[in-house]
């Protein structure tokens, strides 16, 4: 019975966090400050790229306080809330559903129950999750995003290249043995490698329509 009720309380959690992750701050507020649907203006993407660029930057940088926000406060109450990390002890294996629950506002982002399970790409919440997990990658993270950008014009390719070079150094200190006191390895290769998976099939079509240049 405690399985079942472990259980019915990860599916919960889950799905809660999920829901977290699915509210479209970005189509709010497009539409709350000017009346826009960032759906059909711009890139179509409702994340705090094109709200940067259709609704300026002000309204950017609080769609991505925002998403980012979508990711952090969900992983940083499964890392840091016992009662949670006991009840998924009784599971198969704790660290695992705690790294799922972790992604589940990222999934929510980027298939929005709200928007007809269609979203963002997710960098901002996958920035929250890593900065959980590790404060200063994340830190890191954003710079690589800010730098890149700078020199080549494109979010995309930033938020691609600074997603690897996040996940490299991520499984470098995990290489070097550098455990993080919440989450043991194994559950962190499967976290960093579900989302950087996401992250790049979300951004797909821009690959493509890069390498044609």
């Amino acid at each position: 019975m405690y399985f079942d009720s472990g259980a019915l309380f990860f599916i919960a959690l889950f799905f809660l966090f999920y829901l977290i992750g699915s509210i479209p701050v970005g189509l709010i507020i497009g539409k709350w400050v000017q009346k826009k649907d960032l759906r059909i203006v711009g890139s179509g993407n409702i994340g705090a790229t094109n709200a940067s660029r259709i609704l300026g930057k002000k309204w950017g940088l609080l769609v991505f306080l925002c998403d980012f926000l979508k990711g952090f406060i969900p992983a940083v109450v499964c890392l840091k809330n016992e009662k949670i990390k006991n009840i998924c002890s009784q599971l198969i294996n704790k660290d695992i559903f705690i790294s799922l629950l972790c992604i589940a506002a990222i999934l929510g982002h980027m298939f929005s129950v709200f928007n007809g399970f269609k979203g963002g790409k997710a960098i901002a919440s996958s920035v929250g999750v890593i900065t959980a997990i590790n404060p200063y990658i994340g830190l890191l993270g954003i710079v690589f995003f800010l730098i890149i950008l700078r020199l080549s014009g494109y979010a995309s390719l930033a938020s691609i290249i600074a997603t690897l070079l996040v996940n490299l150094l991520l499984w470098l200190l995990l290489l070097k043995g550098n455990k993080d006191d919440n989450i043991s390895i194994p559950p962190l290769y499967l976290c960093i490698g579900l989302i950087t998976f996401l992250v790049i099939a979300k951004h797909y079509p821009n690959i493509i329509r890069l390498w044609q240049g």
